[in-house]
C-alpha cells in the first residue's frame, strides 16, 4: 500500500508491502531547531486499504519531553497534532516521543507508543557556491535530462565524530527539494575531518519547472544535522524508490525508532541555512 511519510518538510508516498489483512500505525513525527510549533501526523496503513486514502488516527494523546519540559500536543486536524507552544529544539537533548489512547488492531485494548532520539549540533558552513554543468547527469534517472546548476559546500567536517548529512534546497524560500527523492543524505566517509573544497550538494534541473533559476534569485542550502538512524532510514526508502518495489522480506525489515511496529520514524534534527544570490551570467 502507499504510506504517506513526512521527511524534513517533505512529503511523499511510499509503496509499502504489508503482510495480509495487517493494520500498522504511521507517524510522522520530527522535532528540529525552528522556534515553530511542531507537528505528529497519525494514519492507519494496511493493505485493505490498498486503493484508498489512509485512515486518520483520531484522539490520541501525543506529547514530546526533553527530559525537563513536556510539550502537549493537540488534534488540529484529523490525524494532524501540533505542540500547543511553540519551541526548538536544542542540541544535545533527547527528545522522546508518547503517542497513547490509539487501538490499531481494535482489539479494545489501548496501545501505547514510543520513540526518543537525540538532537546534533548543527553543522558550520562555510561557503556555498553556484556553478553550470552541462553535462552533468542526476541520479534521478527519470530526472537526467537537461541542464544543470550544481550548489556546492565549502566546510570542513569534525574528525573526532561520525557525522550524517541531510540537504535540500529553497529558491526564493520555497522549498524546491520537497520529497524524498529529491533529498540528498550523505555520511563523512569521503571527507572525514578533512576540508570540503566544494563538495556538490544539491542540483537544479533547468527543465524542471520548480527549479529553473533566474539571475537574482535568493537560493538557501538546508544542512540538516540528522543521525545514523534517520540516515538509515531515508536511505533505505530512496534505494527503494529507486528500484520501485519493496523488499520481499517482511515490513519488519523497514527502518523505525518507534515501538511496537509502528511504520515510519521520529526524526530530530538541527538546521543550518546558508544563502546565496544567484547570477546567471
Amino acid at each position: 500500500m502507499l504510506v504517506t511519510l513526512g521527511l524534513f518538510s517533505c512529503t511523499e508516498d511510499i509503496d509499502v508491502k504489508l503482510h495480509s489483512g495487517e493494520t500498522r500505525l504511521s507517524v510522522e513525527a520530527n522535532v528540529n531547531s525552528d522556534f515553530k510549533k511542531h507537528i505528529v501526523k497519525l494514519k492507519e496503513t494496511s493493505d485493505v486499504f490498498y486503493s484508498q486514502d489512509a485512515i486518520t488516527v483520531n484522539n490520541a494523546v501525543v506529547s514530546v519531553s526533553d527530559g525537563t519540559s513536556d510539550f502537549k500536543y493537540i488534534e488540529k486536524e484529523p490525524g494532524i497534532y501540533e505542540s500547543e507552544i511553540e519551541f526548538a529544539g536544542q542540541a544535545g537533548k533527547t527528545y522522546s516521543l508518547s503517542i497513547k489512547n490509539v487501538d490499531i488492531n481494535k482489539d479494545g485494548n489501548m496501545e501505547e507508543y514510543l520513540a526518543s532520539s537525540t538532537m546534533r549540533q548543527a553543522y558550520v558552513i562555510d561557503s556555498i557556491k553556484m556553478h553550470f554543468d552541462p553535462e552533468y547527469e542526476s541520479n534521478d534517472n527519470d530526472e537526467d535530462k537537461g541542464e544543470f546548476w550544481l550548489l556546492s559546500i565549502y566546510t570542513k567536517d569534525d574528525i573526532d565524530s561520525e557525522d550524517y548529512y541531510a540537504f535540500a534546497s529553497r529558491v526564493n524560500d520555497v522549498l524546491v527539494h520537497d520529497t524524498i527523492t529529491e533529498v540528498l543524505v550523505e555520511k563523512d566517509t569521503y571527507f572525514n575531518g578533512k576540508e570540503t573544497k566544494g563538495v556538490d550538494v544539491s542540483e537544479f534541473n533547468q527543465l524542471k519547472e520548480d527549479e529553473i533559476l533566474h539571475n537574482m534569485d535568493k537560493i538557501t542550502l538546508e544542512t540538516y544535522a540528522i543521525n545514523k538512524g534517520y540516515y538509515d532510514f531515508v536511505s533505505q526508502l530512496q534505494l527503494m524508490d529507486e528500484e520501485s518495489s519493496m523488499f520481499s522480506g517482511p515490513p519488519g525489515n523497514i527502518k523505525t525508532n518507534i515501538s511496537n511496529g509502528a511504520i515510519g520514524f521520529f526524526s530530530v534534527y538541527s538546521i543550518t541555512r546558508t544563502n546565496i544570490i544567484h547570477k546567471s551570467n
